[in-house]
């Protein structure tokens, strides 16, 4: 469906839930934002010459900078961090960890990283493939069988390698007034997550296995859940243990970070619809992140120097997993540019991003050139932190180069 008036047009595109809305600027020049699963984007269509001109390098961040692409999104903080293999990282911090606190932001501090758990989600697996703990080709019918007896045919045969790739057929996610039933925090999150997977079974596939690509929480959550009835432990121990122990990632936990009643780590914004630009959402508060059974899908959280050493590991393919492992998180298993957890670029490198409505960040890995990056901001409000976190992360990873 699309309509157009006074140079404004907006397309809707119903079979992959989508909406462009933009304006023309120029002759030759519409700029706009695409919305898609809560997500938006900046866009812009250009013609003529203007088209075929490839796009300028990015130029290296500074402090400067990222005051300049922090002010104009209005995020109350954003930093950004890179490194190239065998030099010091550098990070850029400004603003405020809550907004009208005064209270800066400093270059340890903790961010949420959303969506960005997914690959190390993937990389637990693997892990545990490594270890002859669990099998790639196990299905959701040989583990959760008996956890969800009623669950819908069409998923008994989707295996771990169909969940971490969004190849199961399963949707995004539970219907709001479902997820709302879900404790926002909560010390063993296990139960919880059985009863989310046997609803998420019992909703009706978008399209067959294997041929069907779907961004989907709730397939992450059943490979967590799949994980956690397979060894008996959380899927919060097995990550704490095999993956940030092993790796050195001192300050990752889950959840939104700081403590309740201080500032004393950023905290998570939206747009507040009000006089204010934006409404902070403090640990201890009603809501400060997702419910914890989205834990393997999006929950952890740590400082930018950790992502840094977690993304290091995927450039320089370590020893922590075999070579075989590591190719399969790094290779869509079925095609598309979908790994395990890694959006793989037409240039080889992968990227992946992640947000809780509240928080935005993104990550690089580059292996060609030896660089990892990462930028984030506490802020939630999309058409605006999105595109600056966007910019400081080439920018960052500009700099290492």
């Amino acid at each position: 469906m699309t309509s157009s008036s006074a140079g404004r047009i907006e397309i809707e595109f119903p079979t992959i839930k989508g909406v462009f809305a933009g304006r023309s600027v120029s002759a030759d020049r519409i700029e706009g934002q695409w919305r898609q699963n809560g997500a938006t984007f900046s866009l812009a269509f250009d013609r003529g010459e203007a088209a075929l001109a490839p796009p300028p390098p990015p130029r290296p961040l500074t402090r400067e900078r990222l005051v300049e692409l922090r002010t104009t999104a209005g995020s109350p903080a954003m930093a950004a961090a890179s490194a190239r293999k065998g030099l010091a990282a550098h990070v850029w911090v400004d603003g405020e960890r809550a907004i009208e606190t005064g209270v800066a932001v400093r270059e340890n501090d903790i961010w949420h990283l959303g969506s960005i758990t997914k690959s190390m989600t993937s990389m637990l697996v693997a892990r545990l493939v490594d270890a002859g703990e669990v099998r790639w080709d196990e299905t959701i019918g040989d583990i959760l069988g008996a956890v969800a007896p009623d669950m819908r045919d069409a998923y008994r045969t989707v295996t771990f390698r169909h969940l971490l790739c969004h190849r199961s057929g399963l949707p995004g996610n539970l219907p709001l007034a479902d997820s709302l039933r879900f404790s926002r925090e909560i010390a063993d999150a296990r139960e919880e997550r059985k009863a989310h997977v046997r609803k998420s079974l019992a909703m009706a596939p978008l399209g067959p296995m294997t041929s069907t690509y779907s961004y989907s929480n709730n397939g992450y959550i059943v490979a967590g859940t799949m994980l956690e009835v397979k060894l008996g432990r959380s899927w919060e121990e097995l990550i704490g243990t095999r993956l940030f122990q092993s790796l050195g990632l001192s300050t990752a936990g889950f959840g939104a970070p700081g403590h309740a009643g201080a500032t004393d780590q950023p905290v998570g914004h939206a747009w507040s619809g009000g006089r204010q630009s934006r409404l902070a959402y403090p640990v201890g508060g009603a809501v400060s992140d997702n419910p914890a059974v989205l834990g393997p899908a999006g929950r952890v959280h740590m400082s930018l120097q950790d992502v840094l050493r977690y993304l290091a590991a995927h450039r320089d393919r370590t020893d922590y997993l075999k070579p075989e492992s590591w190719k399969m998180l790094h290779t869509p298993p079925f095609g598309g540019d979908y790994a395990m957890g890694w959006i793989v670029r037409g240039d080889g490198t992968l990227w992946h991003n992640g947000s809780n409505t509240l928080w935005y960040a993104e990550v690089l890995v580059d292996a060609a050139q030896g660089i990892v990056a990462a930028a984030a901001a506490n802020d939630g409000y999309l058409a605006k932190s999105q595109p600056a976190v966007g910019h400081a992360l080439l920018e960052a990873a500009a700099a290492a180069s």
